[in-house]
């Protein structure tokens, strides 16, 4: 749709961001259940009731200049909350992941406290005092929300989700070092075997020496008995 506007302009980003909202009142819910913190479950529950809000401030914010919302895609959330869904799906339950969550869930909040900023301005300079207050109304809760994800990061979960990565670092060196143990052992009892099956080759094989100069002795002494009958035959 041409845009001919600022004020034209304005209305479709309200529009655009009626749809993003809209979208995140569906994305929320999840996040909120795959929450292993506890802080930040109600923080995505508190988040979800103020985003419900923010649909209806921006209704009525049409309604003051005399427009209804049309059918939009906001391809940006969309985007936004997609990626935030594969980062969800992508780890297990724990810090690790409520930590992933709140990196999605911080993009979603700076994209709208952009994007309210701007419509903000737009409503200020072309006059429009009460649709002004209601989208900055809305920026302000924005601004909390992101405030409180930060807050939620930096005083628990961004540490859990390190000391769970040291905890797997340290749990990966113990099976090295297991590893490489049992490899010397193995190497060990490999020599001790090899030692014994050589000890043991050497020892057969020395009986068998024996064994043989036994048994070539009887010949020696048959040989001397037959030069000894012919020598007899010769002096008949």
């Amino acid at each position: 749709m041409a845009v001919d506007s600022l004020r034209a302009h304005l209305v479709e980003e309200l529009t655009d961001l009626v749809d993003a909202e809209t979208q995140l009142t569906k994305a929320l819910p999840r996040m909120a259940e795959a929450a292993a913190t506890a802080a930040l479950r109600t923080a995505f529950r508190t988040h979800l009731q103020e985003t419900r809000g923010h649909i209806t401030r921006l209704n009525q914010a049409l309604r003051e200049l005399g427009e209804k919302p049309a059918r939009k895609t906001c391809e940006a959330m969309k985007g936004l909350l997609t990626e935030g869904e594969e980062l969800m799906n992508s780890a297990p339950e724990g810090a690790l992941r409520d930590a992933m969550m709140i990196t999605a869930a911080q993009k979603v909040e700076h994209y709208e406290m952009a994007s309210y900023g701007t419509v903000r301005t737009y409503a200020q300079v072309l006059g429009e005092s009460a649709v002004a207050r209601l989208l900055a109304q809305t920026l302000k809760e924005e601004k909390a929300a992101d405030g409180k994800l930060t807050m939620i990061a930096e005083s628990s979960v961004n540490e859990g989700a390190a000391e769970e990565w040291r905890s797997q670092d340290e749990d990966a060196g113990m099976i090295q070092r297991s590893t490489e143990w049992m490899g010397e052992q193995v190497g060990a009892a490999s020599r001790q075997l090899a030692g014994g099956a050589r000890r043991a080759a050497a020892s057969v094989g020395l009986a068998s020496d024996q064994s043989s100069g036994r048994r070539r002795a009887p010949a020696r002494k048959s040989a001397s008995r037959t030069r000894a009958r012919k020598t007899s035959r010769k002096k008949r």
